[in-house]
């Protein structure tokens, strides 16, 4: 069956959606920990009226808890503001391997609970684009999502970039052949997304490998 392709507003915005409900549960986890030491910090301070001894590396211990807790956060609001700001240019240059980097470290609980490891090699020197900053991540993560449902063999990618004569080539291995079941990534959902970039998807079977092409300038 024909998939439905997507427009490229339809898809960055569910990808938005889904990043931002990810990066509210950690917050969430994040405040609950810490309203929890608060809570114990509030019983010693009761107890500290009533006349008993305070512990003081329990004081200690939960005031760590509560400052690691914050630094954390801190962190999630920190990518939560890069997410945020990744459509603010509708063009400029991107390191790809720091992009992508990002793109993974938002996904990576989605990813875990597919039961795939991913891991990338970065290349010998940077390699940069100019593009989309949000579209260009919301490809990789389309992408990425496709990959760990082909899995073949042990559950983990590797993505390697690799600069080309015309811009960029991410190979995701190893991965099964796409092409053994009819499929075509023109009919793939993120088919409208992978062309408003000008970026070519391959399935290499004699590589076991997913190959993701960008231009040098979109």
């Amino acid at each position: 069956m024909k998939m439905e392709t997507e427009a490229p507003t339809d898809i960055g915005l569910r990808y938005f959606g889904k990043m931002t409900a990810a990066i509210s549960h950690e917050l969430k986890n994040s405040l609950a920990i810490i309203n929890e030491n608060a809570g114990l910090m509030e019983d010693l301070s009761l107890m500290a009226k009533r006349g008993q001894q305070l512990d003081p590396q329990r004081v200690e211990d939960l005031s760590g808890r509560v400052i690691k807790q914050v630094q954390r956060a801190d962190t999630i609001v920190k990518k939560m503001n890069r997410l945020a700001h990744s459509v603010d240019d509708p063009i400029k240059e991107i390191d790809v391997a720091d992009l992508l980097a990002f793109t993974m470290e938002l996904g990576k609980k989605s990813v875990s609970s597919l039961g795939v490891d991913l891991q990338m090699t970065p290349p010998e020197s940077p390699v940069r684009i100019n593009a989309n900053p949000f579209l260009v991540m919301n490809l990789f993560w389309e992408v990425m999502g496709y990959a760990c449902t082909r899995v073949n063999g042990a559950p983990c990618i590797t993505i390697s970039i690799v600069r080309n004569a015309g811009g960029v080539e991410l190979v995701f291995a190893p991965v099964s052949d796409a092409g053994h079941d009819g499929f075509s990534f023109d009919q793939a959902p993120f088919s409208g997304l992978a062309s408003c970039l000008k970026a070519e998807i391959l399935a290499l079977a004699d590589r076991k490998a997913l190959v993701l092409t960008l231009p040098e300038t979109v």
